[in-house]
């Protein structure tokens, strides 16, 4: 594993979620620090990121799940079809998910996003590169 040298602007910090920008590698990396985030903190952590997103060159977000132990399905799926979408428009469409290491939640990510696309047949996963990982660091390397 090659070491990167990354200049690092924290963005957002709170009960919820840490949010760093790695500016040679244009990265977000959104670490969740809840077991659950309710859906309205969630969109609003989003937003705030978006708003980032929107003046600064980011090209892939690490969204880091791993001390979340559930999550709104509604949140979920706002963020797949709205967020995404509408980030796509600024050059954000890499994304790296790190679960926890958790049977029935990599299930319920599983059939969330079956449930996303037989609702939503506009919305294609496959316009993204969506990767899941096990470390930060492999994240950053992907």
């Amino acid at each position: 594993m090659k070491t990167l040298n990354i200049i690092t602007q924290s963005i957002i910090s709170n009960k919820d979620a840490v949010v760093d920008y790695h500016v040679e590698t244009s990265t977000l990396i959104c670490e969740v620090l809840a077991e659950f985030t309710s859906r309205e903190n969630f969109i609003n952590l989003f937003t705030e990121m978006g708003e980032f997103i929107k003046k600064n060159n980011v090209k892939k977000l690490i969204f880091d799940k791993r001390n979340m132990r559930i999550f709104d399905q509604t949140s979920m799926e706002w963020y797949h079809v709205e967020w995404k979408t509408s980030m796509k428009k600024y050059g954000l469409s890499v994304y790296r998910k790190i679960l926890p290491n958790d049977f029935i939640f990599e299930k319920s990510v599983e059939l969330g996003r079956l449930k996303i696309a037989k609702e939503n047949p506009a919305f294609k996963f496959e316009d993204f590169d969506i990767q899941y990982c096990k470390t930060v660091e492999e994240a950053m390397e992907k």
